[in-house]
């Protein structure tokens, strides 16, 4: 699969994102994972890029998240760690558009399972992070991300999955999500 079978809306954040990292030498490789790299993407699919970095640099990112928001309207912005060794960054935007971007340090413990697809590779650093085995399924995913600061990123992924008639996922989704909240002591019911 190339670039070119990607839809035209994530194909443009794609080269915007690769634009914004692929010139800092601290950014050693990129690939494209998800329905993207499964060539299952349709309008509401969201941009999953993870780049692999220079040890330590995913805590200097934030210039070049900078330049590829320039101009762009964000609804919704989720940001977090992947521990010690990354970062990341969920972005919904005002034209239903999303994209993830990891920044995982090269010398993590970072799984990454076929298939997806390689953006650029300056050190050939992709292969050794490769495992055996599938994916992640939408249906594994955990509910209830960071304590609740993943919400709208969670009701967005139900809203695209209802969109596609993927309703079973949706309730089991919701369903998870509801078990989590009920157990949030933060969370005040109001008459």
């Amino acid at each position: 699969m190339d670039l070119l079978a990607i839809p035209p809306l994530q194909r443009t954040l794609v080269q915007a994102v690769v634009a914004c990292f692929e010139p800092r030498v601290e950014v050693l490789a990129a690939v494209v994972v998800g329905s993207l790299a499964k060539g299952k993407a349709d309008r509401v699919s969201d941009v999953d890029v993870l780049f692999m970095v220079e040890p330590g640099f995913h805590r200097d990112g934030q210039p070049c998240i900078d330049r590829f928001l320039a101009g762009r309207e964000v609804f919704h912005c989720w940001q977090g760690a992947h521990g010690n060794q990354g970062y990341y960054w969920r972005y919904i935007f005002y034209d239903f558009t999303s994209i993830e971007i990891h920044l995982i340090d090269v010398n993590a413990e970072f799984p990454l399972a076929r298939p997806y697809l390689p953006l650029f590779d300056k050190t050939s650093c992709i292969h050794a992070l490769e495992v055996d085995g599938p994916a992640p399924s939408h249906w594994d995913f955990p509910a209830y991300m960071a304590e609740g600061d993943g919400l709208v990123w969670e009701l967005f992924d139900c809203l695209k999955w209802a969109e596609r008639g993927q309703r079973g996922l949706v309730r089991h989704h919701l369903r998870k999500l509801l078990a989590e909240m009920d157990k949030d002591p933060n969370i005040v019911d109001r008459d």
